[in-house]
């Protein structure tokens, strides 16, 4: 009796909470990539990128850096286990433009604008849909938490929030509104 007692004692100590907080992580880190997701497909839709634009009558559109934030928001209320820390950053929305023919020369995947400086990191010149694509991403640096933590177990995903760097891409909609 006493041996099966210490075997059932070792099984569900070493194999079975291990277990499952691994694949507690793997949920939510799933969630955090929801998060992205959903960051990405509100912010590709938005008609500017930094600033809101208000059309009469009196109808406010977010821009694609606050619907991106809201997005993200929104899904980290829902489920418990993921977490970020929102700075000028975090989560960061960018509008990368991808040429359309990238074997041309001197054509590269270029970043245009980062919500961190607001300004465009190149010349800012008319968005050019006839040569390029412009995709919308949207990057968060979260932690996910397992679902038990123990103290004496230092190890990050199994006993201890892990952190994850995640992200989501869409191709944005609104290009002419890059202007604003």
């Amino acid at each position: 009796m006493v041996e099966y007692s210490t075997t059932l004692y070792v099984l569900l100590l070493l194999l079975a909470f291990p277990l499952l907080n691994l694949s507690v992580v793997g949920f939510r880190s799933f969630f955090l990539w929801f998060a992205a997701n959903q960051a990405v497909m509100a912010a590709s839709k938005a008609k500017t990128y930094l600033e809101p634009i208000e059309i009469p009558p009196n109808i406010v559109y977010p821009s694609a850096c606050q619907a991106a934030i809201k997005g993200a928001n929104k899904i980290k209320s829902m489920f418990a286990g993921i977490s970020w820390e929102e700075s000028e950053n975090n989560p960061d929305v960018q509008i990368v433009r991808e040429p359309i023919n990238p074997k041309a020369k001197g054509s590269k995947p270029e970043a245009v604008f980062t919500r961190g400086n607001g300004a465009p990191l190149v010349e800012r010149d008319e968005p050019d849909q006839s040569a390029s694509i412009y995709i919308c991403r949207v990057i968060i640096n979260g932690q996910v938490s397992p679902l038990l933590t123990l103290p004496w177990f230092d190890l990050p995903g199994l006993a201890k929030p892990i952190d994850f760097k995640v992200s989501s891409e869409a191709q944005y909609e609104n290009v002419s509104g890059l202007r604003m």
